[in-house]
């Protein structure tokens, strides 16, 4: 004997799962939302001027850019900026954001451990502010949107060894690559969330 199910039945089955899952994704919501709360108020950026969100991050070799000890750029560093910079549609220093966000360029002028930190920190700083004033030539609004930052050996790329006693040459050629690792410009492109306060 055939049974036949009444259509109200069909309806029941349907309304219930519907109802399971409407809670799952309530669940599901209420969870992020609980995620984001615990993200509230905790400082993502160095502060509020300098950002939330890395965008984009480029090392660019100290060697190539500066002579030893000097801030004044080579003609290759020269080079290297207007083929990173260089952009005719102007896409690449946009900081039109539509209001929400505000794009700010963090330029960062490392030394290595040479020599007398104060030294190192004004090095550092003279050479973020020559990158800065070539990055300037590409767009008019960059010294609205950029922060230099100076670091003398402080947050180095790679630790560079100590060797006791004499020096091999290949320990040598392992100080010499450390050393020029850490010297170095770093350009942070960042965003800040201007809505993140209200």
């Amino acid at each position: 004997m055939k049974r036949f199910s009444s259509p109200r039945a069909k309806r029941s089955a349907g309304e219930s799962w519907q109802t399971i899952y409407t809670d799952l994704m309530t669940i599901i919501m209420v969870f992020f939302v609980i995620l984001w709360s615990l993200n509230q108020g905790k400082d993502l950026g160095v502060s509020e001027t300098v950002g939330d969100a890395t965008t984009r991050y480029i090392n660019l070799p100290g060697d190539v850019l500066f002579a030893p000890g000097k801030s004044s750029m080579s003609e290759e560093g020269v080079a290297v900026f207007k083929d990173i910079f260089y952009d005719e549609s102007g896409g690449v220093l946009n900081f039109q954001t539509g209001g929400l966000t505000k794009r700010m360029l963090m330029i960062h002028g490392h030394t290595d451990g040479d020599g007398k930190k104060e030294s190192n920190f004004n090095l550092g700083y003279r050479r973020a502010l020559t990158a800065y004033e070539e990055i300037k030539k590409y767009n008019e609004d960059v010294p609205d949107h950029v922060v230099i930052c100076t670091h003398a050996d402080n947050s180095p790329v790679q630790e560079v060894p100590k060797f006791e006693g004499n020096v091999s040459k290949a320990q040598r050629e392992t100080l010499r690559a450390a050393k020029s690792k850490n010297r170095r410009i770093t350009i942070e492109d960042k965003y800040v969330d201007k809505l993140k306060d209200q």
